[in-house]
């Protein structure tokens, strides 16, 4: 593999102005093998291959959630049951509150446990450009489905009350709050720009053959509040009354017991487009006009119908352009 500048190609504003050259690493060759998987590592995210083979059952890997990815493929051979995975990272679980063991002080209210943290958030799936030359395509699914939340921690369970003595019994310590599940991470973007060699008999069946999962992760579940604790019980104590010798001493009430947390959000489900490359058309086009200046010194019939046919190609072709523009600013 080596590192080499990479125009960009022209895109709706591409036949106007010239984009900034950006880094890429250009590769010879990728293969996976029939069943096996290759991690693509986060360092490098913007890949150009001279030929791209992903036989039956592979798995390309993508590390690294939220990252967006350029993979770019000159022939591309694609199996059965091929994936492409880039989902995101599942939220941390919330760390559950403490419980407080034991029973309070004679005539004390018991200590309340400690409420749980909330769940982490999930991360995002991959977004990813695949531009393809295709001699080659069975079937192959692309999977960026957001990272599912963590789900919150469960609050801490109360304290006991502590016994009564010349006092009412106390009562047990207020559960802690449990933690609220993170929100889902939002699914990738996936745009996929195709080409079709004249070998792969395609037509127009590609956008079958390609499966986007994109949505959102769903959000953490929440965490349980803690149970109050106990509360003291009540006991008769020697006490001269009109009544007698004894003194009936009432307990202590069961502590509340700790709110529930809320459930995460679900995370956003991505965008997803599968169209033929027009960026490439244009370029074969434009290398098709230095050819112009040879047809227009001949002038003979035939040439005048090529450049009659390349005018009308070109003007239709930037017509869809604008036509996508509108559409998008809208």
């Amino acid at each position: 593999m080596k590192y080499l500048p990479r125009v960009n190609r022209p895109g709706l504003l591409g036949l106007l102005l010239c984009l900034a050259s950006v880094p890429v690493l250009s590769a010879e060759r990728l293969h996976v093998k029939a069943g096996e998987s290759r991690t693509l590592s986060g360092a490098q995210r913007d890949y150009v291959f001279d030929e791209l083979v992903l036989e039956n059952g592979a798995t390309l890997l993508l590390s690294g959630s939220g990252a967006r990815w350029h993979l770019e493929a000159h022939r591309a051979r694609i199996g059965k049951n091929v994936k492409i995975i880039g989902r995101g990272g599942v939220g941390q679980q919330g760390a559950d509150g403490k419980s407080v063991a034991g029973q309070a002080a004679v005539c004390k209210k018991g200590r309340g446990g400690e409420p749980a943290s909330h769940g982490g958030v999930g991360q995002d799936g991959a977004s990813l450009v695949l531009t393809l030359s295709l001699e080659q395509l069975d079937s192959l699914t692309v999977d960026v489905t957001g990272g599912a939340g963590g789900p919150g921690g469960k609050g801490g369970h109360g304290q006991k009350g502590g016994d009564a003595d010349k006092c009412p019994g106390a009562s047990g310590g207020d559960g802690g709050d449990g933690g609220d599940g993170g929100d889902g991470g939002n699914g990738g973007n996936v745009r996929v720009y195709y080409t079709l060699l004249p070998e792969s008999g395609l037509g127009a069946s590609v956008t079958k053959r390609i499966k986007v999962i994109n949505g959102g992760g769903p959000g953490g579940e929440s965490g349980h509040g803690g149970e109050g604790g106990e509360g003291a019980g009540g006991h008769y104590i020697h006490m001269r009354t009109l009544t007698g010798n004894k003194k009936w001493v009432p307990g202590g009430d069961e502590g509340k017991r700790g709110r529930d947390g809320k459930k995460g959000r679900n995370g956003v489900k991505g965008q997803a487009q599968i169209d033929r490359d027009l960026n490439r058309r244009i370029d074969e086009l434009m290398q098709r006009q230095h050819v112009m200046p040879a047809l227009s010194k001949s002038r003979t019939p035939a040439a005048t119908a090529d450049l009659e046919t390349l005018r009308q190609n070109q003007i239709e072709i930037l017509k869809r352009l604008d036509a996508l523009e509108r559409h998008i600013s809208e």
